[in-house]
């Protein structure tokens, strides 16, 4: 093939939306790959004292034989040192990398996610929105990361595929957990598609999200929603800097670094970058009144109904919900 033959584009469905089971765009990942290539030189850490620096040379491997915890310590490094160095291509560069070879094994886990990792430090490495790379790099990245919700391996039909004990501590205490929690990949995803997706593209994709029938799924979504209020009235402007308890927290883990206005500067001028814009959080707010009035909220409610200890667990969330977003 010649050298000046251009690849095929991926095809790409507008507006952006949420389907289950649509997960990411495979031919978006592998534009990605065939535009960000290993890096020659190893990875440095970003905190270090003294003459030597640690670099992370197992990165210059095959990437598939690493696991969780060895691809976690390098993609904090590239969060932290964005946030609170300021940006370095050395970093920028490989996350480019690892973003294009690691989408695919988004669902990894233990205590937290690669997918949660990944996206904490698109956020560092991108925080006043998508560079673009190579043209259509936004979209390459919206369609991938912005889409692993998403994935087949998450949903079985129109459902979660977590279930539902009827005793909260059946199978281990995270099977209650993660019917509850609005942490996590929920949380981060929602962050992503707010924060990146093109402002005419908000709306339809925020319908896309209210549509999904899931009793999981709207907990998640209204527990968020209620979680993240004071961000989206702008009384708060940094992520960490939320409130919340152990089973509303979604501040993901990882995520408390995302702070500051990423450029290194600690000067009397700097002042805090919002993590969202006025315009995505109003859309946000008019997308809950828009879906969360009336029949679709007290729906929810009897869709919860079977699952006693979640009414339980969620307590007084209901009718917060209903207070803060004036649910009549």
């Amino acid at each position: 093939m010649s050298a000046s033959r251009k690849q095929p584009q991926p095809e790409i469905t507008r507006p952006f939306i949420w389907r289950p089971s649509d997960g990411p765009h495979a031919g978006c990942i592998q534009r990605m790959r065939d535009h960000f290539h290993l890096p020659a030189e190893p990875m440095g850490e970003a905190w270090f004292m003294g003459n030597e620096r640690r670099t992370f040379d197992l990165l210059l491997g095959n990437l598939d034989g690493l696991s969780l915890e060895q691809l976690r310590n390098p993609l904090e490094e590239i969060a932290s040192g964005n946030s609170c160095f300021g940006p370095m291509d050395e970093w920028t560069d490989w996350y480019c990398y690892l973003l294009a070879q690691l989408v695919p094994r988004h669902a990894e886990r233990s205590f937290d996610s690669l997918y949660q990792h990944l996206v904490t430090a698109f956020i560092a490495v991108h925080p006043r929105g998508i560079e673009e790379r190579y043209p259509g790099f936004a979209d390459d990245a919206r369609y991938t990361l912005g889409r692993c919700l998403m994935d087949p391996s998450r949903w079985m039909g129109d459902r979660l595929a977590v279930s539902a004990p009827e005793d909260p501590f059946d199978g281990g205490r995270r099977a209650a957990f993660e019917w509850s929690v609005a942490c996590g990949d929920f949380s981060a995803g929602m962050f992503f598609c707010v924060k990146y997706l093109s402002e005419d593209e908000l709306d339809a994709w925020l319908d896309s999200v209210f549509a999904i029938r899931c009793p999981l799924w709207t907990t998640q979504l209204y527990s968020w929603l209620l979680a993240v209020h004071p961000l989206l009235t702008g009384r708060v402007l940094e992520l960490a800097n939320l409130e919340s308890d152990s089973w509303t927290n979604v501040v993901w883990h990882g995520a408390q670094v995302l702070m500051g206005d990423f450029t290194g500067d600690y000067g009397p001028s700097s002042s805090p970058l919002p993590l969202l814009s006025l315009a995505r959080r109003e859309a946000v707010l008019t997308a809950v009144h828009r879906h969360a009035e009336g029949a679709s909220y007290f729906a929810w409610l009897d869709g919860i109904k079977p699952y006693p200890y979640l009414e339980a667990i969620l307590g007084a969330t209901p009718s917060r919900f209903a207070e803060v977003f004036e649910i009549a």
